[in-house]
């Protein structure tokens, strides 16, 4: 490797203890808790420019260099390793289009060497002309955002191995992403003792709940086309809501429809804390956000969107009003009860449907000079922790996908595509109003 990446590495070496809420995924590090995203490409890449472009992303994010080291009292610390290792790649023959979905869940289960790193891998899926190209890490170092972040490097650097992607200097501490003045707030330290303390006492008597006999993991995966999607943000943009509260909606009521008065009208939804943290740069690797939850009205006489209007209100309420200081120096108390807690969710049925998180409009370009991005499927994470209940949304080239992850110990596979199918039979009711009235308009 270049001597230019040693030195980098050097200069950006990381020496700091996890936050709560990176201690609170990263368990005690056993488990694998790993997010995977692929992208399937027309073209070639070669392993020299694949192994260069993998350094240069790992050079640029400090994270990527570090491991997990637990001090004498069992506090986990990112530390860079005096011998970085570079980011393995496993290269496999691709037969099928489906071929990424074995890989993917068997690269879900394996874990991390996560004392020495690095917490990121890389599988090649390789073809004649089409490649799937798979990155996997582990997610107390990776969101959403994040994953995207290095994919979109490392395409521009398999296109132009010249490229310049900068690079950062990593937060040290929870001081250097959180305000002083606030992590001193006698207000901020009561509330973090007394939920703490509450926290404790929950969980003492939450010690004996009946451990879930988990089942078979499994994902659900369907998309829009151009025109349903095109169709769907008009009609949002009429209405005069978003496509995350109109999504929110049309998924709640689809779990009603098909669980009946077992479910609870509740979406959690997680919220990139990019756009809070001045701290944290768009392009800064983290594996953690902070969250909002949701509830649909219950009257199931409201036109669907005054339900989605009034859901959008609450959102957009709870988004402007959000003290992400005030929550993230809150957790900090809470470290001594993260393995507890991790217990407790491993058992934990919670009051909500699902969590939905959107990811957007992905900033990933379609077309390379030599090559060219055919379809970006969405991330994939199997954690049996909590309700495993999640549906993942993008847009990628004009299209809306989605994937829906669960358990059956949760929610059986056949109860998934039914709501996959209520959801999209509700969703396209609306959008064939919207198209008559176009047509009417037109005809006239």
């Amino acid at each position: 490797m270049p001597a230019f990446y040693w030195i980098k590495k050097i200069l950006f070496i990381m020496n700091r203890k996890l936050l709560f809420l990176e201690r609170f995924i990263y368990g005690d590090g056993t488990i694998p808790k790993n997010i995977t995203f692929t992208v399937k490409m027309r073209g070639t890449i070669t392993w020299n420019n694949l192994r260069q472009a993998l350094a240069k992303v790992q050079a640029k994010h400090p994270v990527l260099a570090a491991g997990v080291v637990e001090d004498g009292t069992g506090v986990p610390w990112f530390v860079t390793p005096a011998a970085v290792m570079p980011v393995p790649i496993r290269v496999a023959e691709r037969y099928t289009d489906d071929d990424w979905l074995a890989v993917s869940e068997e690269e879900c289960a394996r874990p991390f060497d996560m004392r020495n790193g690095p917490l990121m891998r890389f599988v090649w899926l390789r073809g004649a002309n089409i490649s799937d190209l798979m990155l996997v890490c582990h997610h107390c170092i990776c969101d959403g955002a994040s994953i995207v972040t290095v994919m979109r490097e490392l395409l521009l650097l398999l296109d132009q191995p010249d490229a310049e992607i900068g690079s950062y200097n990593s937060f040290n501490s929870i001081r250097d992403v959180v305000p002083v003045e606030v992590l001193t707030n006698a207000g901020v330290r009561f509330r973090g003792k007394l939920v703490s303390l509450l926290l404790r006492i929950f969980l003492f008597f939450a010690a004996s709940a009946k451990p879930i006999k988990w089942g078979r993991s499994y994902f659900v995966r369907w998309q829009l086309s151009q025109e349903e999607t095109a169709m769907l943000t008009e009609r949002c943009r009429q209405e005069e809501v978003t496509v995350h509260a109109a999504l929110c909606v049309v998924f709640l009521c689809a779990f009603r429809q098909v669980k009946g008065h077992q479910a609870g009208r509740k979406v959690f939804c997680p919220v990139n804390l990019r756009r809070y943290i001045p701290a944290i740069q768009p392009d800064m690797l983290l594996g953690f956000a902070t969250s909002t939850t949701l509830t649909m009205d219950a009257n199931p006489e409201l036109p669907l969107f005054e339900k989605i209007r009034r859901l959008n209100a609450r959102l957009t309420n709870q988004l402007e009003h959000m003290d992400v200081y005030g929550k993230l120096a809150t957790c900090e108390y809470q470290h001594p009860l993260a393995n507890r807690l991790e217990r407790f969710f491993s058992n934990a049925k919670g009051n909500h449907d699902l969590t939905f998180s959107n990811m957007g409009r992905l900033d990933i370009p379609k077309y390379y000079d030599l090559f060219e991005v055919d379809t970006v499927h969405n991330p994939i994470l199997i954690f049996k922790s909590a309700n495993p209940n999640g549906i993942i949304a993008s847009t990628f080239n004009e299209q809306l996908s989605f994937s829906l992850l669960s358990n059956d110990a949760y929610l059986p596979e056949e109860e998934a595509v039914a709501i996959k199918d209520a959801a999209m039979e509700l969703l396209f009711k609306e959008l064939m109003e919207l198209a008559a009235i176009q047509a009417a308009i037109q005809g006239s």
